[in-house]
């Protein structure tokens, strides 16, 4: 029997046409932990709630977390519905930037997509953040796009089919 922990995010406003949106506590964890990307990415919790714990729930998102010390290091989330292999979103704590753990998530987030070129985007402003991860696997800038997610920022594209 599976046990799941439904948490209802207390610091959070509800959603969904103002039902209650529940989470599992890792789903919770993960979205807090991606919070401080909205700054780059205006909307992350309505897409978190809408689209990644619904599809880690289907099977069409992936999470992976690396903890360090009992608490959260790092996490990716990928997608794959059957048409788009995609990273989401990867973050790692400030407390642990430049010890592998970039690596270890997109290894593992490369193999759950099972490929070495799936599509990714970034602003403009975190490239050189991932630059160096970007080299080591190959990853192609295939088109910029202004306003994609904040208004006059640059997005990045890599890997993007439908540029080729």
């Amino acid at each position: 029997m599976v046990c799941m922990n439904l948490v209802r995010d207390q610091n959070l406003p509800r959603t969904h046409g103002g039902t209650e949106s529940f989470l599992d506590r890792d789903a919770s964890e993960a979205l807090h932990f991606i919070l401080p990307l909205s700054h780059d990415y205006p909307g992350i919790e309505r897409w978190f709630r809408s689209k990644v714990a619904p599809g880690l729930k289907d099977g069409t998102r992936h999470l992976l977390r690396v903890e360090r010390d009992g608490k959260l290091a790092g996490l990716g989330i990928a997608k794959f519905d059957g048409k788009e292999r995609k990273i989401c979103t990867v973050r790692i704590s400030p407390d642990y930037v430049g010890r592998g753990i970039g690596l270890r998530i997109f290894d593992g987030l490369l193999k759950w997509l099972d490929t070495d070129q799936p599509h990714l985007t970034i602003s403009e402003s975190k490239i050189q953040s991932f630059e160096r991860i970007f080299d080591w696997y190959g990853f192609k800038l295939t088109a910029t796009k202004s306003g994609l997610y904040v208004p006059n920022r640059n997005e990045l594209l890599y890997n993007d089919q439908e540029s080729d």
